[in-house]
């Protein structure tokens, strides 16, 4: 049987810590490890969300730049 493998996903945001979830069971850490914690995959590395551009061009509109 192979065993799991798995990416973090970096949700950053403007004013917070990063987080990472999961691709395997969506659970979040505060930050990466060889191993998730909840449901035990091999993680092969870390890959960004852009999401933050959205709350960057939000944060743009409010302030009319």
């Amino acid at each position: 049987m192979k065993k799991q493998s798995a990416y973090w996903i970096r949700r950053t945001h403007l004013f917070k810590k990063d987080m990472f979830e999961c691709t395997a069971c969506r659970r979040s850490a505060d930050r990466p490890a060889k191993r998730c914690p909840a449901c035990g995959a091999a993680m092969k590395g870390v890959k960004t969300d852009g999401a933050w551009l959205d709350e960057m061009a939000d944060f743009d509109e409010m302030f009319g730049m």
